[in-house]
């Protein structure tokens, strides 16, 4: 059996065993010459398959931002800076890392920034040894979602540092962050933040491509075109959801209504 194989059926194991529900769409698909990524024909416009998706929901009267892990490492560095931070962590030191402003701009050289760090910082050994500070620091949170948007405020420049490194710095990411905490129950946003510090590295990736919602409803929406498979992060993020997160979670298949040829670039 093919690696593909193994990985389609395991995908497929993934998605029985959680009970994940499956919003099954069309598309007309077509690849543009000198493109590694395949378009979606949108009435007369292409478009990729993440937007396709976007799309049909807002039709349904639902908003669609996309999502991926960049608003959680922004929810992470804001509510956890001050337990990372810490001056009194004895594993905690200077650290250099380049301006990731400078970096997107790409025009500007890259500044280097000083920031406090921990050696084990993202591992299953460091949410171990601060164990006790993480659970004082979180059961201490705000318990409304007015307080937690008042406190991501009040800790969006003081964790700007440890945002840059995690790469939550962009403003469309705080934007969906935001969004985030006014429609995530304020104990679920909890649980968020225990399950990345729990074991950062591993747990910060594999987080759908959308955020959908409309009043009194949202969800995330991982998206997959015909030929698509869920990778390896992917499968374990559906999986820790269904077993600790418990956020609502839809996978989106877009199947190819009819093949189209290549269009000249």
């Amino acid at each position: 059996m093919s690696t593909t194989s193994r990985h389609r059926m395991k995908s497929l194991a993934v998605i029985d065993k959680c009970q994940v529900e499956i919003v099954d769409l069309k598309g007309s698909y077509s690849r543009s010459a000198g493109s590694k990524w395949a378009a979606i024909l949108d009435g007369t416009e292409l478009c990729r398959v993440e937007e396709f998706a976007a799309r049909h929901f807002r039709r349904s009267g639902f908003e669609a931002v996309f999502l991926e892990s960049a608003p959680f490492q922004v929810l992470f560095g804001v509510y956890f800076w001050s337990v990372i931070q810490d001056r009194c962590d004895r594993r905690v030191r200077m650290v250099g890392i380049l301006d990731r402003h400078a970096y997107d701009q790409r025009r500007r050289p890259s500044e280097v920034i000083w920031i406090r760090l921990p050696s084990d910082f993202g591992s299953p050994d460091y949410s171990r040894r601060r164990a006790k500070a993480i659970t004082k620091h979180l059961s201490a949170i705000a318990e409304t979602t007015a307080e937690l948007l008042e406190l991501f405020d009040d800790w969006l420049a003081p964790s700007v540092g440890l945002r840059q490194y995690l790469w939550g710095h962009r403003q469309e990411s705080i934007e969906t962050a935001r969004k985030l905490i006014e429609l995530i129950p304020p104990v679920t946003l909890k649980t968020v933040l225990g399950y990345l510090v729990l074991n950062y590295w591993e747990h910060r990736s594999g987080w759908p491509d959308l955020l959908v919602y409309r009043a009194n409803q949202w969800f995330l929406a991982e998206v997959k075109s015909w030929s698509d498979k869920l990778n390896e992060n992917q499968n374990r993020w559906i999986e820790n959801n269904h077993r600790y997160l418990h956020l609502p979670f839809k996978l989106v298949q877009v199947h190819r209504m009819q093949s189209m040829s290549a269009l000249p670039t």
